[in-house]
């Protein structure tokens, strides 16, 4: 699994991860184990570096194509096919294979590891910065926080046994000849093959690489690379995979931009250009905007001189507003007083030092002043729950709070509003609730905005027996205390909404079936007797767990299961 053009710092990488590798096989401490965790950080930063490149490199692609679409529209298309391609492989990675693995050799769910109880001890890193939405997610994560560091017996049945790492050699050789046809069958690059690694059954040459075990058996590239593995080192082999994809995809998209042509979008000339913060202002509020010299020398001030009303600064004759530059930029602000589209003109003067002549530099813009408009914002979701008081947040700029006209289509508003914070209560029947904001001008009613909220009934709660258990050995002591089964509204934000248990089945197995039927949260004492005289191994179950909302809506949350130490 070799790249290609590795940096210093990924070949330090790989070769400590060839040494912490030997020495795992032989059953090292934990403190070897723990540094294996600060290879893997090193990867993992490695890899965030790659990102931050690859996205900047899309970036200035995306400047040239839109300049230049005829000559860049072949390139800029490959480009994306590429980064499609890479996204599809490295969310397969990072999402079916090293999260799953980790859930199950931990041993938790999901939600422990975005939600950890203590924060100190968490796994995932930037568990905060993950957005669903995004095309490619890499997770960040702190392994020297994992238990179960020194387990392979897990990952080697998730990744041999079940058969994913075959699926991963499958679609890195996919990957690889996605690449390797597109930069030569269609772009027509000779022998790029040769600056493409990611090799799994042969290499460059086409020769069948031998993979060989301690016991110099011969192994497949499955077994290699996963069986008999250490989950933290499994971990690493597959973050240093992912930072190979992505060296792969950097090298094959600046290989794209240099067919372009390295004349094609040199300037030989300066040129102004303006920059705005933004183009679309209210009434009443400032167009603030930059305007400076592609190339400019930041040594040298320049006078701007300026025009309200024209676009062309050629045909103006009247007395232009003159702004000197700071630091190679002159910053204008210009005033947002009459609704409707503003056009400006002027031209930038410099001196040429070689000559002395004065050069004169054009530019031209527009922004566009719109009337007063409102927002509506939820404040603590994007969309609105049943049977609760969804909170929203309504303004608008330059119209006092209590000039506001709030309907609600689908819901009804609250009393209890406060300078412009209102409570939305969903009707039982909608799906929808439109927020209507108006307000009144020369007693006139005019329309400012319409926001939509999707309706959703309130997530199910986290059923535990006594606040923590959620299954797994136990001590039956520890039951008998915990006493009960509890419903918690876990990352909820709307406090003092609760469920309460109903009632729930409790079953085990003593030579023959036995099962109490317990009404409310607290073990009857039927149910405690059960636990008391359970032995030690004896599996007991509480299914059927019916939990009741405060309106008394009844859902059944499954099963909770224990094994007596």
């Amino acid at each position: 699994m070799s790249g290609a053009k590795e940096t210093p710092r990924q070949k330090m990488i790989g070769m400590m991860y060839l040494v912490y590798t030997a020495l795992l096989a032989m059953n090292v401490s934990a403190d070897i184990l723990d540094a294996f965790a600060i290879v893997n950080d090193g990867q993992e930063k490695t890899n965030a570096s790659i990102e931050i490149k690859i996205n900047d490199q899309y970036s200035t692609f995306q400047d040239q194509y839109n300049k230049e679409q005829a000559k860049t529209q072949v390139y800029w298309d490959k480009a994306l096919a590429i980064r499609e391609k890479t996204d599809e492989i490295v969310n397969y990675i990072e999402q079916d294979l090293m999260v799953p693995m980790l859930l199950q050799t931990e041993g938790i769910t999901e939600n422990e590891l975005m939600n950890p109880k203590d924060p100190k001890k968490a796994i995932l890193k930037n568990r905060d910065r993950i957005n669903q939405n995004d095309n490619r997610t890499i997770y960040e994560f702190e392994l020297s926080n994992v238990g179960a560091k020194d387990n392979y017996d897990t990952p080697m049945t998730f990744m041999v046994t079940q058969g994913n790492a075959t699926v991963l050699k499958q679609k890195i050789e996919e990957y690889r000849a996605f690449i390797v046809n597109t930069m030569e069958k269609e772009i027509g690059i000779s022998n790029y093959a040769q600056h493409v690694g990611l090799y799994t059954d042969y290499d460059k040459n086409g020769e069948k690489i031998e993979y060989k075990n301690k016991e110099n058996q011969i192994v497949s590239w499955e077994e290699k690379h996963f069986s008999h593995i250490v989950f933290i080192a499994q971990m690493a082999i597959l973050n240093k995979l992912v930072g190979e994809i992505q060296t792969t995809e950097y090298d094959a998209v600046g290989a794209l931009m240099n067919r372009i042509g390295a004349t094609d979008y040199k300037f030989n000339k300066l040129q102004a250009r303006v920059i705005a913060k933004s183009n679309y202002i209210t009434q009443g509020q400032d167009y603030e905007a930059e305007v400076f010299l592609v190339a400019s020398d930041t040594m040298r001030n320049f006078d701007a001189k300026y025009a309200m009303g024209v676009d062309n600064f050629g045909k103006f004759t009247g007395t232009p507003n003159v702004v000197k530059s700071e630091g190679g930029i002159v910053r204008l602000k210009l005033p947002g007083k009459s609704v409707g589209q503003q056009k400006f003109a002027g031209v930038i003067e410099m001196t040429n030092p070689e000559t002395g002549n004065t050069e004169y530099h054009p530019f031209d813009a527009s922004y566009m002043v719109a009337a007063p408009t409102a927002t509506v914002a939820p404040t603590k979701m994007m969309i609105m729950y049943k049977e609760l008081k969804n909170p929203i947040s309504v303004s608008a700029p330059g119209v006092a709070n209590s000039d506001l006209i709030v309907n609600v289509e689908g819901g009804r508003l609250s009393n209890d509003k406060v300078a412009g914070n209102y409570f939305v209560e969903v009707n039982d029947n909608s799906n929808i609730v439109k927020v209507k904001v108006s307000t009144k001008v020369d007693n006139k009613v005019v329309p400012l905005a319409t926001q939509e909220f999707r309706v959703k009934p309130v997530p199910n709660p986290v059923v535990n027996i006594g606040g923590y258990i959620v299954g797994g050995r136990i001590d039956k002591e520890e039951l008998i205390v915990a006493g009960r089964i509890a419903a918690s509204m876990k990352d909820f934000d709307f406090e003092g909404y609760n469920y309460t248990v109903d009632s729930y089945t409790v079953s085990t197995y003593r030579g023959n079936p036995i099962e109490k039927k317990n009404t409310g949260a607290r073990f009857t004492s039927e149910v405690m007797e059960l636990i008391t005289s359970a032995r030690s191994g004896q599996r007991i179950t509480f299914q059927d767990i019916m939990v009741k909302s405060p309106k008394g809506e009844l859902r059944n949350m499954g099963s909770i299961s224990v094994s007596i130490k």
